[in-house]
This record gives C-alpha cells, sequence and structure tokens, in this order.
C-alpha cells in the first residue's frame, strides 16, 4: 500500500479496489482495506458485495465506498447502469446485517473448507497455489496435461465429473497459465467426492 501511494503520489490516477472479500482473509491475517490509507482512500472506489459476504451472490448487491466529490460522479454512471436494487432484498439484508456474527465468523467458515480441500489435493498430482484468503482454490495442472484451460476444464467436468473454472477466462488475450481454480463453498460431501474424484487422475 505504501508503495502505490508513493507511485499515485502528484498523479490524477484514481482507484477502483475491489474488496468483496474482505472478510474471508485466512491465517489471522488482517484484511488491508484500502480505505486505511488516507492518501489513498481520498482517490478511491472501495467496492465490496453482501452476496459474497452473506452467501447471496445471486441477488448482486453490493456497495461502493468514496469522498463525497467521487461518490457524485459514480452515481451519475450507477443511475443508467443499474439504478436500484429491488426493495426485498434490501430489507432481508438490512434485518440479517442486524446480527455481526455471519460475517465476523465469515473467515473460520472458509478456511475450514479451505483446509480440508487443500488436505485432500495434497493426495493428487494438482500443484497448489497459495490461497490466503477468498473461496477459490487455484491449482497447476501441468503434471496432468498439457491442455489449454480452457480445454483442460471441459476435460475435467465431462470425464471426471469435477468442475473448474479456467484462469485464462479472467485475462483479456486468453493468457494461459496451465492454471484451473476450484470452488471450495460447498458442502463437506460434496468437497470429498470431488476430492475422491481427482485423486484417481
Amino acid at each position: 500500500m505504501h508503495k502505490l501511494e508513493e507511485i499515485l503520489r502528484g498523479t490524477d490516477v484514481l482507484i477502483c479496489a475491489d474488496e468483496v472479500y474482505e472478510h474471508m482473509v485466512f491465517d489471522g491475517v488482517r484484511h488491508e482495506s484500502i480505505a486505511r490509507y488516507p492518501d489513498l482512500a481520498r482517490r478511491s472506489f472501495v467496492i465490496s458485495s453482501f452476496g459474497k459476504t452473506y452467501h447471496v451472490t445471486g441477488w448482486k448487491v453490493g456497495y461502493v465506498a468514496a469522498p463525497r466529490a467521487l461518490t457524485a460522479e459514480f452515481r451519475k454512471v450507477h443511475q443508467f447502469n443499474v439504478f436500484t436494487v429491488n426493495t426485498p432484498m434490501q430489507y432481508g439484508l438490512a434485518a440479517y446485517m442486524a446480527n455481526p456474527a455471519p460475517y465476523l465468523e465469515l473467515a473460520a467458515f472458509y478456511q475450514q473448507k479451505r483446509d480440508y480441500f487443500r488436505a485432500g489435493l495434497a493426495d493428487t498430482r494438482f500443484k497448489l497455489l497459495p490461497c490466503t484468503g477468498t473461496y477459490f482454490q487455484c491449482v497447476d495442472y501441468s503434471a496432468i496435461s498439457d491442455l489449454p484451460e480452457a480445454d483442460f476444464a471441459q476435460w475435467l467436468t465431462a470425464e471426471i465429473g469435477v468442475a473448474a473454472i479456467p484462469v485464462s477466462a479472467f485475462y483479456q488475450a486468453g493468457r494461459e497459465s496451465g492454471v484451473v481454480r476450484f470452488c471450495f463453498a460447498k458442502r463437506e460431501e460434496t468437497l470429498a467426492l470431488a476430492l475422491q474424484r481427482l485423486a484417481k487422475i
């Protein structure tokens, strides 16, 4: 963050800080919000998601925090992009937020799933990449196949019965790195079945 402050000093660059996984940081590490750094906060839009925090991703409800002048400009765009979220979802989230336990316990909840899934993947030919937050585990599959990521993900789904997302899908030019990601935000029995199938590859 201090390096970013240094790089941006004297510029008019604005920051879109995607902090939707703010409550899913593992191993006792604190989430480093850009809002903690005054020089960065004054030029930042901090983006978060009720969907990620409260397990309602399909609701597509999030929020943005920014200084007053930036918020005024943001609302001009937002009005023609999304405009509003339906009222029942807003009431539902407001009622659910009255109890802080769901988000205060979220990191421990997902860390248990991460640890379980990573321990099972250790018995496979996948190479585990670091996972310090979120509910996705990225793996290198180069010891298994030299297929492009999208083809490997399709093969994995069709032949093994386990879905994965090719990381290349997140790059404009489809950069290949031999990495796919699994979602471990699942019931333990689902994860166990997936691990059993992956161990056979």
